[in-house]
């Protein structure tokens, strides 16, 4: 950089043609879109990127220094991406630089000979994600045709081998993040379910006083009130009602924002909410709550004939349609409850088993090249050992718990049996650091400084063949690469259990070999704070291009299953917040019957019932129908969760206990709250009920 201590690690570095800008309307605050990226060494920044290494002052022609040897002259700054946007990137290269640094890396580690012999093959391979721009969505079947026929001509296609072209609207969850696809219709159905909840609850308490408001409807009628105008005042009643409830729930919103995003780890701008998207279905939600909780109440009570009404003789009692929508909210909260208590034992399972790796106090750092001499590198591991409260140091050529593999096909000695496998480069005290439990364990006499031994684990070994018997053979790499197989170790997890455990080798280097990564396992009384500064001080004795970069295993291996954490969260909380709904529902239907039955609840006291009797009969109708919604929520959550549960290959049972605890909590719940309003009648004074009217 034009200043070397503004010096970070980016993620969001892509390279691209010129062609990017023509294809997609990213706003250039500076420079020109039509040229950019046309020179080679240019690059193109956001204005998040700008801020953060230019500051305040103008980036444009300036030099930008990537891994200490790559130059790029900034040429072009973009407004920042929207977060919803599925293109994210904070820097723009042209991709003739990436096709020079490919080549530089592949020649790096050849031979003179070799790279005579193949330099002209470096920089065709690659993976590059394509977008098209067609003219009509007709287009689309024309281009894919030729697809195979262009690529035909740089390489043999294999005959299975197929392409897909992917609408760029559905791109983000199709090719992006497919997994949060699920997660995310999840959450619109419970939200859905929420809001169908409250619905409920205003429906079932405005037709559970119909009695009372039944005059008011045959008086009305008499003085020349129309059904129409009848209609019309219990509609605009809802629609008073879901205003203000619009109102609480846009303060709500944006207090909450904040604590939604953090629990879920979220960055999103606020534009959203200014979209035509967002308004159009905000105004859809507001009129479709309007209708769904006014046209049941407007209809039943503007239908009262008013002779019969005046003449106490009009019907007003639909507790059949209150007892099922009661069913209908009780079932709901049960299937959030069944759902609440499976995805925390899954949790428990994935985050708290012991998974065969040592991840407690344990320490990744991230080396740069400078690092990479001999003496250098044997020092710095050497400087690391010796620092107070670190019991062990070790090398790795990838992060464990990253997001990649190398990738190889790995296949017996002139056997014709081959597997993938993910491959780590390690040195020969990883597996006793981190603990790695031995399946077959390497002879005694096995020198790991002599180079070409591999390692592989059980799930290798059985995709290959091999047993305890015939396990010290040869194992062939292709291209001429032959290791010697010296030993197997347990499956352990190295990326989520939500995948079944892959083929894996560890390939064993000689004591000498630059890792990129070093893990320090520190001691169960060491001062991390402390010892993290030491690592550092350390770290920067060697005048390293790259800054102290570190993470520590567990919260690394936390972080694959973040979704899951994160859906846990909001899960529990949308279940809390359901079952107080239905609970507010359920209290104020209690009230209202407790209210209608005071006269009879009068005449049984002074005929000697005792509070318990009385309490029992204006409970046991409402627990009746909780236990009703249980055994209809019982199947869908099983169903539910079966299907969560589908995409883990590690997963917990769906047992019996969890719809016994679901179910008593439920009717606890239920209990509790229908029995403060049943003995609360109970112990009215019998003189005053009997005068009720």
């Amino acid at each position: 950089m034009s200043d070397p201590q503004r010096k970070f690690y980016e993620s969001s570095f892509a390279y691209t043609d010129n062609h990017f800008f023509r294809v997609f309307s990213f706003k250039f605050l500076k420079g020109n879109p039509q040229t950019a990226l046309t020179r080679f060494g240019t690059i193109v920044l956001t204005e998040q990127a700008a801020n953060k290494y230019f500051g305040n002052n103008d980036p444009m022609g300036k030099i930008m220094t990537y891994d200490k040897n790559r130059y790029f002259e900034v040429v072009g700054v973009v407004a920042n991406p929207p977060s919803y946007s599925s293109l994210r990137f904070d820097f723009l290269a042209d991709i003739a630089s990436y096709r020079t640094l490919q080549r530089e890396l592949y020649l790096k580690g050849m031979g003179a000979k070799e790279t005579i012999k193949r330099t002209e093959d470096v920089g065709i391979s690659g993976g590059y994600e394509t977008f098209f721009l067609l003219k009509d969505k007709k287009t689309a079947s024309k281009v894919l045709s030729r697809i195979p026929a262009i690529l035909s001509i740089k390489r043999k296609l294999p005959p299975n081998e197929r392409f897909i072209l992917y609408p760029l609207t559905s791109y983000h969850f199709a090719v992006s993040l497919p997994k949060y696809r699920q997660t995310i219709d999840m959450f619109g159905i419970i939200a859905g379910l929420i809001l169908a909840l409250a619905l409920i609850n205003y429906v079932n308490l405005t037709t559970a006083r119909a009695t009372m408001r039944a005059k008011e409807v045959g008086v009305r009628k008499v003085v020349g009130g129309n059904k129409k105008m009848l209609v019309g005042q219990f509609y605009l009643e809802s629609l008073l009602y879901v205003s203000l409830a619009f109102g609480l729930a846009f303060v709500l919103f944006n207090v909450l924002k904040p604590i939604f995003y953090e629990t879920l780890q979220l960055q999103i701008d606020g534009s959203f909410t200014s979209s035509n998207y967002f308004l159009g279905a905000a105004v859809a939600l507001f009129v479709g709550c309007v209708l769904l909780s006014g046209s049941y109440p407007a209809l039943l009570l503007a239908g009262f004939a008013p002779a019969q009404v005046l003449k106490n003789k009009a019907s007003t009692q639909n507790s059949w349609f209150r007892q099922l929508l009661t069913v209908f909210q009780f079932t709901i909260a049960v299937v959030l409850i069944v759902g609440s208590l499976l995805i925390k034992s899954q949790l428990d399972l994935l985050l708290r088993q012991n998974v065969g790796f040592e991840r407690e106090r344990v320490i990744g750092v991230r080396l740069d090249e400078n690092a990479g001499a001999k003496p250098h590198y044997e020092s710095l591991k050497s400087n690391f050992a010796q620092i107070a409260g670190v019991e062990a140091v070790t090398g790795s050529s990838l992060p464990i718990y990253g997001n990649y593999m190398n990738s190889w096909r790995l296949s017996r000695f002139k056997g014709k049996r081959a597997v993938d496998i993910d491959g780590f480069l390690v040195d020969k005290v990883f597996i006793k650091t981190m603990g790695v439990e031995w399946a077959i364990t390497p002879p005694k006499s096995t020198d790991f400084n002599v180079p070409d031994k591999i390692i592989i684990n059980e799930a290798a070994a059985k995709a290959l063949g091999i047993n305890a018997q015939n396990y010290q053979q040869p194992l062939d790499l292709g291209d001429g690469m032959i290791k010697q197989l010296v030993g197997v170790v347990k499956d352990f997890p190295y990326q989520s259990l939500a995948k079944k455990i892959k083929p894996m080798a560890f390939f064993v280097s000689k004591e000498d070999r630059f890792h990129e990564y070093l893990y320090l396992k520190l001691g169960k009384t060491a001062n991390v704070e402390a010892k993290l500064n030491e690592m550092k001080g350390v770290y920067n004795q060697y005048k390293m291009e790259k800054p102290f970069d570190y993470y520590f295993l567990d919260e690394a291996y936390q972080k694959l299953y973040r979704q899951e954490i994160s859906t846990g969260k909001l899960i529990f909380a949308f279940t809390s917040f359901a079952i107080f709904i239905a609970c507010l529902g359920l209290f104020g239907l209690a009230a209202f019957t407790a209210e209608s039955r005071t006269k009879e609840i009068g005449i049984r006291k002074v005929l000697g019932a005792s509070v318990v009797s009385i309490t029992t009969l204006l409970s046991k109708d409402f627990l009746k129908l909780v236990l009703v919604a249980c055994v209809i929520a019982f199947p869908i959550g099983y169903y539910a969760m079966d299907k969560w549960l589908a995409d883990f290959a590690y997963r917990v049972e769906i047992s019996g206990w969890i719809f016994a605890a679901a179910g008593a909590l439920a009717v606890g719940v239920a209990c509790l709250t229908v029995s403060y309003q049943a003995i609360k009648a109970a112990l009215m004074n019998p003189v005053k009920s009997l005068k009720t009217e």
